[in-house]
Parts: C-alpha cells; structure tokens; sequence
C-alpha cells in the first residue's frame, strides 16, 4: 500500500514558503480602497487611545525585542546550550529574512503612517525606511518561530514566546510607526521564513 506520508522536514519548508509567499503579498491589500480604508481605520483607532507615559515607555521598551540584538541573544542561547547546528541555522535565518524585508520594502515603497497621515502620535524615533513590511514583526516572529519549532521547549514556553512576539507586533502600532498591515505581513513573513530555515534541523 502506497504511503502518502510527508517527512517533517517537507511539511516544513512548504508551509514555510506558503506563510512567507502570503506575508509578502499581503500589500497588495493595500492597493484597494477598502483595504487601505481599513488598515487606517484600525490604526487610528489605537493611535488615539489615551496616551500614559508608563505604557509608553513600556511599548518603546518591549518593540526593541523585535530589532537585532533579539537575534543576538537567540545566538546567545544556541551557544550557550551547545547547540551549534542550531546557531548555524539561526544565524542564516536572521541574514536572509533582513534581506528579504530589505527587498519588500524596497519594492512596495510603503511610507509610514505619519507620513501619509495628519496628527499621527509617534512615541522615540521616527524611521526614515519604508514602513511595508514590519521589520520587528518579522525578527520577532522569525525568533518565535525558530526557537518554538527548532528547540525542545515545554509548550508554555513555546506559546509564551508567540505571545511576547505578539507584543512587539503590537508595539510598532502602538509607537506610530506601522500600519495593521505591515505587523500582519511581518508576522506571517517571519514565521513561514522561521519554519524553512527551521526545516534543515530535521533533516
């Protein structure tokens, strides 16, 4: 009897590449006048939230989880548990999902919300790159992803780690600096490019 069993390493890499593929394309949302009417409604709304100088300052602190040295510590952590592959693997990762961000953003040309809109709240800096794909979405989900699939965690700590990406997502809305869109695109891109590059564990 002939066997349609898929080995993990497959089911991996194409779900990986499917999540990445609609994360990328998810922009083209943007090109529709209920879309963009949409991801602005959304963003607006929490935009406007009351502003408190302890939640800011709590975001602005939390969205840093998102940028480089997120990767670094994962780096950190592979080495410290003596698990070379996985830094390996971790490191390549984190090279190429910078560089397809760097690619998307280049080809949406997506300004920021305070660019595009009037009376934006932005709380720190305001980042002079595009703003379609969310890089800190993505790092964080990528290293969401890698250590949740890739490392053999118990399952609250897999989930804890999805949540505290969801957080960083979240902050970039919060902070003023991205659209829905843009966190939602990162968060899918970051977790399909974390389960390919994850898939070399298995094999």
């Amino acid at each position: 009897m002939r066997s349609f069993w898929v080995p993990l390493d497959i089911q991996l890499t194409q779900s990986g590449l499917l999540l990445t593929v609609v994360g990328i394309c998810m922009g083209m949302l943007n090109w529709t006048r209920l879309g963009r009417r949409l991801d602005r409604r959304v963003f607006l709304a929490i935009n406007r939230l009351p502003a408190m100088p302890v939640l800011d300052w709590v975001m602005w602190s939390v969205t840093h989880l998102g940028s480089a040295w997120a990767g670094v510590a994962t780096l950190a952590v592979a080495i410290q548990i003596h698990r070379p592959r996985f830094g390996q693997v971790t490191a390549l990762a984190f090279l190429t999902v910078g560089l397809l961000i760097g690619v998307t953003k280049a080809l949406t040309q997506r300004q920021r919300p305070f660019v595009q809109l009037p009376g934006v709240r932005v709380v720190g800096l305001r980042p002079a790159d595009m703003s379609y794909p969310s890089g800190h979405s993505a790092m964080a989900f990528n290293v969401a992803t890698l250590m949740a699939v890739g490392l053999p965690l118990a399952w609250p700590l897999r989930v804890g780690l999805y949540l505290l990406a969801a957080w960083v997502a979240y902050s970039r809305l919060y902070l003023g600096v991205h659209f829905p869109l843009d966190v939602l695109s990162g968060a899918l891109l970051g977790t399909g490019w974390g389960l390919v590059w994850t898939s070399f564990l298995y094999r």
